[in-house]
């Protein structure tokens, strides 16, 4: 019995190991952000895959150099690094049977997908990496696909939008959730600038010229 285990072990152990081992070349280069180039500062929404981590990384270009592990959508670095790729890109219109999925990060971006239950494209807040291929920029892109599958694409117009308001609710808390953060950055900032200041004029040594001789 401990035998059979201790094989069954070495087998998943011998299996992830060879799963890491099959990343091609450029998915184990380092995140590298580039340089600047001579028309300034740039900053490119990229992605890397992070081998330790075997999932695709969000980060900022620079605009000129790097290396050859930067994509311009998670959906490509999956498909260049990821051994999972079938599972979270599977081909073509297989992608509208998979379950929403918000993703990771901290971003806060409207996105589209298909539900399977209502028959319809449904708009989401999508945290900006990871995730799955059910994941559409805009709703008519989900029905495009996902209903031209269920033979409904002709009458997508005339399909109730159950998220009209949402979307505007979804961009407005994006807004604000931006402000409200930077704001107590500033807070904190201004705070701290006031405490150390505050600090110094009590330590202030007293000059000795000052000092009535007696």
């Amino acid at each position: 019995m401990r035998r059979s285990t201790l094989y069954v072990l070495l087998a998943l152990l011998g299996f992830g190991g060879m799963s890491a081992s099959s990343v091609g070349p450029r998915c184990t280069e380092p995140k590298d952000e580039g340089e600047e180039g001579e028309e300034g500062k740039a900053k490119l929404l990229k992605y890397f895959y992070d081998p330790r981590l075997q999932y695709c990384v969000p980060f900022f270009y620079k605009g000129e150099g790097g290396n050859s592990n930067r994509f311009d959508s998670d959906k490509d670095c999956v498909k260049a690094c990821s051994p999972k790729t079938a599972e979270i890109y599977p081909d073509e219109d297989e992608v509208c049977s998979l379950p929403k999925d918000e993703g990771a990060c901290f971003a806060i971006l409207p996105m589209y997908y298909y539900d399977n239950k209502e028959k319809i494209c449904r708009m989401f807040l999508y945290g900006g990496c990871r995730g799955n291929g059910n994941r559409f920029g805009s709703r008519e892109d989900c029905q495009n696909l996902c209903l031209a599958r269920s033979g409904r694409l002709l009458g997508a117009a005339d399909l109730p939008n159950p998220d009209e308001k949402t979307v505007d609710a979804g961009l407005i808390v994006g807004v604000l959730g931006g402000i409200v953060f930077a704001g107590a950055v500033i807070s904190a900032i201004v705070v701290f600038v006031l405490q150390k200041k505050s600090k110094k004029a009590k330590r202030k040594p007293v000059p000795t010229s000052d000092i009535e001789m007696k």
